[in-house]
């Protein structure tokens, strides 16, 4: 069993009490060894867009805003919840916005990767959750935490996550997957490379997978679903793939500093046009 004492909430809901802040504070009353609870109400936080300058893989972002703490109260737990609710179907801008910025990430691979965390997405009606829960956890593992449990939690109306039979015993089960030496195997169709569920069919039997962007095909023999994915191109399942990224990304950028003038020339005739 993994030993937890500082445990982050990150709260992707601008709603105070609502039902993503009493499911984290239900996750960490209900894990073992009582660490302590710090939270984040993302929502809050001034995390400006991002600039695309790339300025961040080799030195300080631009911006003087939130974005610095909140990735170094990741880096400094020992595990993290991560609970956001479904808005129209996805989840709530507020873990986007943040993980625009995530190419920091790559700079502080040793400090993140392979750190236990849980997701959670609130819906307030049956099957209303759309890809709120992928959109947590590509949150997880973008930043290269190990996603060690997940759930859907439906909860209408402030309170019905924890006053719900499914919300509680959820919490619960999220609480042991935290210190769980075990890693997460979701129940039916995965995907081999990930362990994701997130797919998009191509073709006749052509899959891609969301959480990872691994690509194979997928039969059906006596009744049961089988897929045959291989490794995306660019990889951040192990620690190794993720620091070859960050340093793939840093090449980028100088390849397109030598090439700037060429592509400025090249784009010259699109200059202008009329914007609202």
């Amino acid at each position: 069993m993994t030993e937890m004492k500082n445990l982050l909430g990150i709260i992707g809901s601008p709603r105070k009490m609502g039902n993503c802040e009493l499911i984290v504070k239900e996750i960490a009353a209900a894990a073992p060894g009582a660490p302590k609870l710090r939270m984040i109400r993302l929502a809050e936080k001034d995390i400006r867009p991002c600039k695309a300058c790339y300025r961040c893989l080799g030195g300080d972002c631009p911006h003087q805003d939130d974005f610095p703490g909140v990735l170094r109260a990741i880096m400094e737990a020992d595990a993290v919840i991560v609970a956001a609710p479904a808005y129209l179907r996805g989840a709530h801008s507020s873990l986007q916005r943040f993980l625009d910025r995530g190419l920091q990430a790559y700079r502080h691979v040793d400090a993140l990767y392979g750190k236990p965390a849980v997701a959670v997405a609130t819906a307030g009606v049956e099957d209303g959750e759309g890809s709120a829960l992928l959109g947590v956890e590509n949150f997880i593992r973008q930043l290269g935490l190990s996603l060690k449990g997940r759930a859907v939690v439906r909860a209408t109306f402030p309170g019905d996550a924890i006053v719900s039979e499914e919300g509680r015993s959820a919490a619960h089960r999220l609480a042991v997957a935290l210190v769980s030496p075990d890693g997460y195997t979701p129940e039916g169709v995965s995907c081999p490379e990930c362990r994701g569920t997130y797919f998009e069919f191509r073709g006749v039997n052509g899959v891609y997978c969301l959480s990872c962007g691994g690509t194979g095909i997928f039969s059906v023999d006596n009744g049961k679903a089988h897929l045959e994915i291989g490794p995306p191109a660019h990889s951040w399942r192990t620690k190794e793939d993720m620091a070859s990224h960050g340093k793939w990304l840093i090449g980028q950028r100088e390849e397109f500093l030598r090439q700037r003038e060429r592509l400025k020339d090249a784009v010259k005739p699109y200059l202008g046009g009329e914007f609202i």
